[in-house]
């Protein structure tokens, strides 16, 4: 079975432009693993969550960090695309709050931090926050109905995260960045359905993989 290497052979695309080409490589390291807008608290809590929320191990190799917790991070106190929901506070306090909100309940309901708890039990929380059955009346912290709208938020910031590694997009053979090339536009000619072309990448994912062998 292969797997993606540390440098995603998508990288190395002529079909790659040069600009998408730096963005990408970017993405591939982060200058710092320690919270630049988060609480230490409310970082180990959803690093401890992230997993949970999607596991990747049938997609990458289990050694392979791609940072996300960290990544996250560093995007909350970036530019944000301006739109909230209006009962939720700002991103980052959004987040900082909601973070903090399901290691408050954790203790309450079960004894121990967020991030002690097995797998499931944080999974049970997860659901709970994504059915409203999960907040805190305090100041601080989220109501039920704002933890439910966050989560929203939480998956779609996942989603984003996840989609734009390169390592992602190589092990589920995924072309759309493929269009360029510096000196002449490259586009795509096989566009029917379960057509693609040569240049494409293969998904390297073990859950692809098995899929493709069971057919």
């Amino acid at each position: 079975m292969s797997h993606p290497p540390d440098r995603p052979e998508i990288l190395d695309s002529n079909h790659l432009s040069a600009r998408t080409r730096e963005i990408l490589t970017s993405r591939l390291s982060v200058s710092t693993k320690q919270p630049c807008t988060l609480s230490l608290r409310a970082y180990a809590v959803l690093d401890a969550l992230l997993p949970v929320l999607l596991p990747l191990d049938e997609i990458l190799p289990a050694s392979t960090d791609i940072a996300m917790t960290a990544r996250i991070d560093a995007a909350l106190s970036g530019p944000r695309d301006g739109w909230r929901f209006a009962d939720l506070p700002p991103d980052a306090e959004a987040w900082e709050s909601a973070l903090l909100t399901l290691d408050d309940v954790a203790a309450e309901q079960h004894g121990l931090a967020f991030i002690h708890l097995a797998p499931d039990l944080r999974g049970t929380l997860l659901d709970g926050v994504m059915d409203g059955q999960i907040g805190l009346e305090r100041d601080g912290r989220l109501t039920a109905s704002q933890m439910k709208r966050w989560s929203g938020d939480l998956r779609g910031e996942v989603v984003d995260c996840l989609m734009s590694d390169p390592r992602i997009q190589q092990a589920l053979g995924i072309s759309s960045s493929l269009t360029g090339g510096d000196a002449v536009f490259q586009g795509f000619t096989e566009v029917g359905p379960d057509s693609r072309e040569s240049f494409e990448p293969k998904a390297t994912a073990p859950l692809l993989q098995m899929a493709d062998s069971s057919e």
